[in-house]
């Protein structure tokens, strides 16, 4: 989220701007997005955390509910394409063994 610097203003509101922005009153306010935390999603446990955290972030207002449901559905998709993966994984393995079988 970009952070305002600027002593003499109090915005409400967020805005992504990639130069200066100049106020009405003439006041210069320069928005610098501040670092991530990287989110780890290398897990079905960590996809699960993270939409904890978005379902909590609703649930508090600190997520807007739509940007909060797009999150969600991304991350379940994460989920069926983890599954997928695994399954994936585990006929190939069933595969190579009945190969090994036949072979013997």
């Amino acid at each position: 989220m970009p952070v305002l610097r600027d002593g003499h203003c109090n915005l409400d509101i967020i805005v992504t701007v990639t130069k200066p922005l100049t106020l009405e009153h003439g006041a210069v306010v320069e928005l610098v997005p501040t670092p991530a935390h990287p989110i780890r999603l290398h897990t079905l446990d960590d996809i699960r955390l993270e939409m904890a955290k978005v379902y909590r972030g609703m649930r508090s207002g600190s997520i807007d509910p739509q940007d909060g449901t797009r999150l969600a559905f991304v991350l379940g998709q994460m989920v069926r394409l983890f599954e997928q993966s695994a399954q994936d994984r585990r006929l190939e393995a069933i595969e190579q063994t009945l190969n090994q079988r036949k072979k013997l």
